[in-house]
């Protein structure tokens, strides 16, 4: 059987990603995570496909891309509202990065400038995905979209790693703040557009981690004030900057004037 697909969202990244269906850190958390509530605006509009992988940094997202995202003409994007386009695409890898370099047990640092170049990597691989030959008749490549790493509470996230793993992964709220400040650099270069988790979950309020440490579930994942915060940020960026892409809300979401409308007819259209 075959199921006729929507226009999709791809969402690419880290474990801040696989779990943002649930929330917080793991599938135990009983809460809407910021895909959820991405999915939940897109119902009936377009599917959210979560390509998270817990654990990653840049380089092991390099190492998967080719199984994400694969070249085929099949996938060409048109401009008229066809079932299988890509409406826009989502990249939010750098908390793993980030982690500090003496820490060898995990191997999850990158190098800021290596991690910027496989950043770029990534999405010029991404846009390759589309053929050449078609990004000037009428055809389109999606919008990428980079997500910065959120904040650091650096005590919570020790104290949790020392309860559950009996050892430490040392990360600092500096370093989550320069990895960012990168990838704002590196999606001007690019074109593309930044959702700034950092900035969004309070990662330079004055208060510091009694700030922003509220919006993580364990210091460095995110509970449901942080997921609702992401997620607000994130449609804040579509509405303003892709409005074409924006769910539809006039029209009854169906017959508007701007937006991703509503699959199929109106009930009272059946009636």
């Amino acid at each position: 059987m075959i199921v006729r697909t929507r226009p999709s969202i791809i969402l690419f990244g880290d474990s801040i990603t696989q779990s943002g269906f649930s929330g917080g850190g793991g599938s135990n958390t009983p809460s809407a995570g910021w895909v959820s509530l991405l999915s939940n605006a897109y119902a009936r509009r377009a599917d959210v496909l979560n390509r998270g992988f817990s654990g990653y940094n840049t380089r092991h997202a390099l190492e998967v891309l080719s199984s994400v995202f694969v070249s085929s003409d099949i996938n060409v994007q048109s401009n008229d509202n066809s079932n299988d386009r890509v409406l826009m695409v989502a990249v939010f890898f750098g908390a793993n990065d980030a982690s500090l370099p003496g820490d060898r047990e995990h191997c999850q640092h990158v190098p800021i400038d290596e991690y910027e170049n496989n950043l770029r990597r990534i999405v010029q691989t991404i846009r390759a995905t589309f053929p050449e030959e078609n990004k000037g008749q009428n055809l389109r490549v999606p919008p990428i979209l980079l997500i910065t790493p959120p904040p650091i509470d650096e005590k919570k996230w020790d104290t949790y790693c020392i309860q559950n793993f009996n050892q430490l992964s040392p990360r600092t709220n500096h370093a989550s703040k320069a990895y960012g400040d990168r990838v704002k650099c590196l999606a001007k270069d690019l074109e593309c557009l930044v959702v700034d988790a950092f900035a969004l979950l309070g990662g330079d309020h004055p208060e510091q981690e009694a700030y922003y440490g509220q919006n993580l579930e364990d210091g460095l994942h995110l509970n449901d004030l942080g997921n609702k915060l992401l997620y607000d940020g994130l449609i804040d960026v579509i509405c303003h900057e892709l409005p074409d892409f924006a769910p539809m809300q006039d029209g009854d979401g169906k017959y508007g004037s701007r937006g991703i409308p509503l699959d199929g007819a109106l009930w009272k259209e059946l009636c």
